[in-house]
């Protein structure tokens, strides 16, 4: 396992091979956070596409912005496919909005069950 910890992520390469994002509790991401998450996840995985389980925390929110970037073949470059573990109603309906209208390039889920979402990014590696 490796890991890396930013100041408001802490991204962990697991041994089976996906990427898991933590991000910090009360942050609003801005596109900058999210290139460094990104840059980030090449270190991690050597440049090359992994499955990737991003973690809300209880108040992690993400600026329009940032949002319609996370969508962009920049953005997901070393992402295979994404899952968001989310609790809150509000950040469902963020993400939820995200898959609709930003259209992520790779396939994307919203779980609320940590082992159903690591059984669906399970099978993409």
């Amino acid at each position: 396992m490796k890991k890396i910890e930013l100041s408001h992520s802490i991204i962990v390469l697991r041994d089976d091979g996906i990427l898991e994002l933590h991000t910090n509790s009360e942050h609003e991401y801005a596109i900058d956070d999210v290139i460094e998450n990104v840059e980030t996840f090449g270190k991690l995985t050597g440049g090359k596409k992994a499955p990737v389980l991003i973690i809300g925390g209880a108040f992690t929110s993400v600026s329009k912005e940032a949002r319609s970037f996370m969508a962009t073949h920049e953005s997901l470059k070393y992402s295979l496919v994404e899952a968001f573990l989310l609790n809150s109603l509000a950040q469902k309906l963020l993400i939820n909005f995200y898959i609709k209208f930003d259209k992520p390039l790779v396939p994307t889920k919203v779980f609320n069950n940590k082992d159903e979402a690591i059984a669906w990014l399970s099978t993409f590696l």
